[in-house]
């Protein structure tokens, strides 16, 4: 017999809402449990969530029949923080019976019998939800926070910082290669869905980056006398060829702002685009 979560207020237990995180605090379970007081706390969504993770825990058995077994809710909350946090199951059944706040997300008070969950028990609940399942509930929090902040997909952040390594130069000709390797991939995939045309020489394009890169290499490898003049030529067309890519990218990614702005919806990114001459086929998420 199971239920979507226990609705009946707790003098032992802090509505799930309410329970206080130390938002200062870097731990990495931290921002998955306010995602998961914010799927709480809107209902729609909650219920949402729960039918799918429901039908996947009932498939071969009744809800209304048997003895009480772990709350869909529970369920969601343990597979959450196990792939959030990527733990094994040995460290997460740690945490279900240690971690105070884990525990009030869960519904689950001081007082009275101690619940715990021994880890096969966290096993055999968290493994009955389907692959297609996860991706469902990635989708539908997703949409969620688009909607908290809708300039989020127009924006990427990222952490950088500078090693000093034993990189023989010029490896950056290399990785402005693979770079534009992937902003042609994803610029083709995005042009087929706003409806853009410009693209159709994408593997051209590819080839005299590579060509140029090779040549850059060779220069380098040989050395010789006034060798690094010798470098700015190919570098020079290099970069020309850098600044026409990712001019024509941005174009793109502002009509898809458009082309999203006026509700049209076309087909999902997500599946495998042409590839480029010797690399597998790109796939994009969100």
């Amino acid at each position: 017999m199971r239920k979507a979560f226990d609705n009946q207020t707790r003098f032992d237990c802090r509505p799930v809402f309410d329970v206080r995180l130390n938002l200062d605090c870097r731990d990495e379970i931290v921002p998955i449990l306010k995602a998961l007081q914010h799927i709480y706390s809107q209902p729609k969504l909650r219920d949402r969530i729960l039918r799918a993770v429901a039908r996947d825990v009932n498939r071969t058995s009744n809800a209304k029949r048997g003895r009480q077994g772990m709350d869909y809710w529970q369920i969601l909350v343990l597979a959450a923080v196990r792939l959030g946090c990527n733990l094994d199951y040995d460290k997460l059944q740690d945490l279900a019976e240690q971690h105070r706040a884990l525990r009030q997300i869960m519904g689950i008070g001081d007082w009275g019998q101690q619940t715990t969950f021994e880890w096969r028990r966290i096993r055999d609940n968290v493994t009955l939800i389907r692959q297609e399942t996860i991706q469902l509930i990635n989708q539908l929090i997703v949409a969620e926070g688009h909607q908290l902040v809708p300039e989020a997909p127009d924006t990427v952040r990222a952490d950088s910082f500078v090693v000093e390594t034993n990189i023989h130069y010029p490896t950056e000709s290399s990785l402005i290669r693979d770079g534009l390797r992937k902003v042609l991939e994803l610029s083709v995939a995005l042009a087929a869905v706003v409806g853009m045309s410009g693209w159709r020489q994408h593997k051209h394009l590819y080839k005299k980056a590579k060509a140029l890169a090779r040549r850059i290499d060779r220069i380098a490898s040989r050395k010789g006398s006034g060798y690094q003049e010798r470098l700015k030529g190919p570098y020079r067309e290099l970069l020309g060829l850098v600044e026409t890519i990712t001019a024509g990218a941005e174009k793109l990614r502002k009509n898809r702002a458009e082309f999203h702005g006026h509700g049209r919806r076309g087909p999902r990114l997500g599946r495998p685009t042409q590839s480029l001459p010797g690399k597998n086929p790109a796939r994009f998420g969100h």
